[in-house]
C-alpha cells in the first residue's frame, strides 16, 4: 500500500511539473480537464463505491410512491404543502394574523417541511403529475437522504480502510430498516444523515484541518437539531465521549509508573504508564453518581412539567424572553472578538509560524483532538458558528417570517415538548424492544458488529473506540427514552453497520488474498512456505467459514429488506418493523370518491364530503384538492350536507345505524367498511 501511494505521489509530482511549464491559459485548461475527467486511478477508486451508491439509490427510489401515506407522513406532506403556498406569498407571512406555518415540536423540526416543500416546487416546475404534489414527491427528500448515507463512508476510508469503507456502504445500502425508512417521509432519516455527516466532517477535520469540514460539521449539527429533538440524545452520547477523550489525551503526557521506579516497590509494575487511565477512572467515579442523579432529575422534571402545565409554560416563555434579550449581546461580543483578532493579526509584523502557548505542550501525534482544538485558527470556528447560526435562524424563523420568536422556540420549545413526552411513552414497548428488532431484521449487521467490537477493542484507535461507544451508547439511551418506535432503530443500525464493516473486512480480505495465491502458481509455493503453519491453516479456514456465514446472513437480510419494502409495505401485521401503517384500502376509497365526483361534478373536485375526527388523517392530505370537505363532521361545519361520509375508530357501528338507514325504501348512505390502518400486535 505504501509503495502504491509513493508511486501515485510521484505521478502527481510529475504532472505538477509539466503543468508549471505550460502557459497560463493551458494550465487553466489542464486544471479544468482534471476537474471534469477523473484519472484512471480515481475512476477505479470511485467505481466500486459508485456502484454501491447506485444500488442503494435504486432500492430507495424504485416504486417510491406505491405505498399509501402513513398517518405521520400525511401530516408532514400536508403542512409542507401549506409551507410551499406560504413561501409563494412570502411577504404576507410577516403579518402574524395570516396563520402561516410555524415551528411546532409536535411535528418535530422545521427542516423536513422546508425540504419537502422544496421538492414539491422543483417537481412542480418539472411538470410532475398532480402539480408536483403526490406520494412520490413527498418522499423524495427522504430517499435522497438515505442515498447520501450510503455514500458517506467513502469519506471515512482513512479510518475504516478502503475495503472497510466499501463494506460499510454495502451494508448501509441493503439494511432493511434503513431502506424502508429512507422511503418514509419522517424526520428520522434526515437526522440519521446529518448525524453521520457530522461524524464524517469532524473526523475529516481532525485529520485534514480544513476549515470547510468544520463548517460542514456545524451545519450538519444545526440541521440535525432543526430536524428532531432526539439530537439531544446524540449530544449526550457524543459529548460524553468527547469529554472522556480529552481527559485521556490530557493524561497521556503525565508519566505515572516512571515516578515510582526509584522506590523499588512491588506494586509499581501494576501502575499505569501514564495518567490517562487514572483520568478516565476519575471521570467514571464522578459520572456514575452524576448520571444516576441526572436521570432521576430528568424524570422528576418531566413529572413536574406534565403536572404543572400553566406554570411550566410561563417559565419556558420567560426563558425564551431572556434568551432573546441576551443573544444580541453575545453576537456583538463574538463579532468584537473576531475584529480584535483581525486587527491584531494585521498589526503583527511577521506571521506566527511556530507553536506557542498551550500548543507547545501538546503532542500532535498522541493528542490529535487536543491539538486540533488548541491550534484551531479563529477563522475556522468563527465561520462554523456563523454558518450554523444563519441556518438555525432561517429554519426556525421560517425564512424570517417568525423572527425573532422562532429563535426562542427553536432553543427551548423542542426540549420542553420532549420532556413532556417522556411520561407519555408512546408505543408502550418494553426496554428490550430494540434488542428484538435488530436480530429480527439486521442479521448480518448484528453478527459482524459483535466481531467488529472485538476487533476495535483488540486493536483500538480513537475512531474505533468512538464507534463502539456510539453504538452501545445509542442502544442504552434509546432503550432508556420513554418513546420506543421502530423508526428509531435506524439510529442504532447506522453505527452498527460501520462496526460490522470492520468485522467483515479482515475476513473477506484474507479469503481474497488466499484465492489470489491459489490462482497464481509462482506465488503459491512461496505462500505455502510462508504460511504453512497450523495457525495460518486455521486462520484461512476460519476466514472461509466467516465469509460463508456472511453470505448466508446477507441473503437473509436481503430477504427481510425485500419483504418489508416491496411486499408487506402496507401490510403491517406481517412485519414488526411497520407501525400503524395506512393500508391500500385508502386508494379504493379515493377511487370511489373520484368516480362519484366525475359523475356528479365532471371531476371538478366539488363533491361534498364529511370526515369525522377519527379519520381526519391521512384524509386531510388525500382530499387536499376537494373544496367542499367538512372536517370534524357532524359538529365541525354548519349546515353540512355531505354526499360522502368517512369515519373510523370505535364508533363505526353507531354511525352505521345513524346514517345507513332506510329512507323511502332506500338507505340514505351505502355503507362499506375498509381497513384504514394495520399494525403488528405489540402486546
Amino acid at each position: 500500500m505504501k509503495n502504491g501511494e509513493n508511486m501515485g505521489s510521484r505521478k502527481l509530482m510529475g504532472a505538477a511539473a509539466q503543468v508549471k511549464e505550460m502557459p497560463d491559459e493551458e494550465v487553466k485548461k489542464h486544471e479544468e480537464r482534471r476537474l471534469l475527467l477523473p484519472t484512471r486511478e480515481q475512476f477505479w477508486l470511485w467505481m466500486p463505491f459508485l456502484c454501491v451508491v447506485l444500488l442503494g439509490a435504486l432500492l430507495r427510489f424504485w416504486g417510491l410512491g406505491d405505498k399509501p401515506l402513513h398517518h405521520d407522513e400525511s401530516l408532514h406532506a400536508y403542512f409542507s404543502l401549506q409551507l410551499m403556498h406560504n413561501l409563494e406569498n412570502w411577504q404576507s407571512c410577516f403579518n402574524r394574523t395570516m396563520g402561516c406555518y410555524k415551528y411546532d415540536p409536535l411535528l418535530h423540526g422545521p427542516f423536513q417541511f422546508h425540504a419537502i416543500a422544496f421538492m414539491y416546487k422543483i417537481s412542480q416546475l418539472l411538470g410532475a403529475p398532480d402539480h408536483g404534489v403526490n406520494t412520490t414527491t413527498v418522499r423524495l427528500a427522504a430517499a435522497l437522504s438515505g442515498s447520501v448515507i450510503v455514500g458517506l463512508p467513502y469519506l471515512l476510508r482513512d479510518y475504516l480502510g478502503r475495503s472497510g469503507a466499501w463494506f460499510a456502504c454495502l451494508l448501509l445500502a441493503i439494511s432493511p430498516g434503513l431502506v424502508y425508512y429512507s422511503r418514509f417521509a419522517r424526520e428520522d432519516i434526515y437526522m440519521a444523515c446529518f448525524t453521520l455527516l457530522l461524524v464524517v466532517a469532524i473526523g475529516r477535520y481532525i485529520r485534514d484541518r480544513s476549515g470547510s469540514w468544520l463548517v460542514i460539521a456545524a451545519l450538519a449539527f444545526v440541521l440535525s437539531f432543526a430536524t428532531k429533538e432526539a439530537t439531544f440524545l446524540s449530544i449526550a452520547v457524543f459529548g460524553s465521549f468527547f469529554v472522556a477523550l480529552l481527559l485521556w489525551e490530557a493524561g497521556i503526557r503525565i508519566p505515572v509508573r516512571a515516578r515510582f521506579r526509584s522506590k523499588k516497590v512491588g506494586y509499581v509494575r501494576y501502575l499505569p504508564k501514564t495518567g490517562a487511565p487514572l483520568a478516565l477512572a476519575g471521570l467514571a467515579l464522578f459520572c456514575a453518581p452524576f448520571v444516576k442523579w441526572f436521570f432521576g432529575w430528568m424524570k422528576n422534571l418531566s413529572v413536574y412539567v406534565t403536572s404543572n402545565g400553566a406554570a411550566s409554560d410561563e417559565y419556558v416563555q420567560h426563558l425564551k424572553d431572556q434568551t432573546l434579550a441576551i443573544l444580541p449581546w453575545g453576537c456583538a461580543a463574538l463579532v468584537a472578538y473576531a475584529l480584535f483578532l483581525i486587527v491584531s493579526k494585521r498589526l503583527r509584523k511577521q506571521p506566527v509560524t511556530k507553536r506557542y502557548g498551550v500548543a507547545t505542550y501538546i503532542d500532535p501525534v498522541k493528542q490529535p483532538v487536543l491539538d486540533a482544538l488548541v491550534t484551531m485558527p479563529w477563522i475556522h470556528w468563527f465561520c462554523a458558528i456563523l454558518v450554523g447560526s444563519i441556518a438555525f435562524v432561517l429554519l426556525f424563523t421560517v425564512l424570517l417570517t417568525n423572527f425573532p420568536t422562532g429563535i426562542g422556540d427553536g432553543i427551548w420549545q423542542g426540549l420542553y415538548y420532549w420532556l413532556k413526552q417522556q411520561l407519555v411513552a408512546r408505543g408502550g414497548q418494553p426496554w428490550f424492544y430494540y434488542l428484538l428488532l435488530l436480530p429480527l431484521y439486521e442479521q448480518v449487521g448484528l453478527v459482524f458488529a459483535l466481531v467488529g467490537i472485538v476487533r476495535c477493542l483488540w486493536r483500538p484507535s480513537h475512531f474505533r473506540l468512538f464507534m463502539v461507544y456510539w453504538f452501545i451508547g445509542n442502544v442504552f439511551i434509546y432503550s432508556w427514552a420513554g418513546e420506543k418506535m421502530p423508526w428509531l432503530t435506524i439510529h442504532l443500525t447506522m453505527p452498527m453497520m460501520l462496526l460490522a464493516a470492520l468485522g467483515l473486512d479482515p475476513v473477506a480480505l484474507r479469503v481474497v488474498n488466499w484465492v489470489k495465491m491459489r490462482r497464481n502458481p509462482s506465488r503459491s509455493a512461496v505462500y505455502r512456505v510462508q504460511s504453512g503453519k497450523i495457525r495460518d491453516v486455521w486462520a484461512n479456514g476460519g476466514a472461509i467459514f466467516g465469509v460463508f456465514i456472511a453470505i448466508v446472513l446477507i441473503i437473509l437480510t436481503l430477504q427481510n429488506m425485500f419483504q418489508i419494502t416491496y411486499v408487506h409495505y402496507a401490510d403491517a401485521p406481517h412485519e414488526m418493523m411497520i407501525y400503524v401503517q395506512t393500508t391500500t384500502d385508502v386508494n379504493i376509497v379515493m377511487n370511489k370518491i373520484e368516480a362519484l365526483d366525475q359523475r356528479l361534478y365532471a371531476g371538478k373536485h366539488l363533491v361534498n364530503i364529511g370526515v369525522m375526527p377519527d379519520a381526519e388523517w391521512p384524509f386531510y392530505w388525500y382530499l387536499r384538492d376537494y373544496t367542499n370537505v367538512c372536517y370534524g363532521f357532524p359538529t365541525g361545519c354548519d349546515k353540512a350536507n355531505p354526499e360522502v361520509i368517512i369515519t373510523g375508530g370505535d364508533a363505526i357501528a353507531k354511525y352505521q345505524s345513524q346514517y345507513a338507514t332506510l329512507e323511502n325504501g332506500a338507505p340514505a348512505f351505502l355503507y362499506h367498511q375498509y381497513h384504514l390502518r394495520s399494525w403488528w400486535d405489540q402486546g
